[in-house]
């Protein structure tokens, strides 16, 4: 039963050493360039989508 005692205590102590790091790895994820990257052509996508808006008003209101 000793033995378990001190396998428990080191393992929390383990963990809870190595959780400081845990909020500096979640913003630097694997996939952060790619996630990135897809942010910003969905920003380009709806500028996109704003100008096709625009045009299209302003071809409606030429021809109504």
């Amino acid at each position: 039963m000793n033995a378990f005692k001190v396998a428990l205590v080191l393992t929390v102590f383990i963990v809870s050493g190595c959780s400081d790091n845990v909020d500096k790895v979640a913003d630097e994820h694997v996939f952060k360039t790619q996630t990135d990257a897809l942010d910003k052509a969905k920003k380009i996508e709806q500028s996109i989508m704003d100008a096709a808006n625009q045009q299209q008003r302003k071809i409606d209101e030429q021809t109504h």
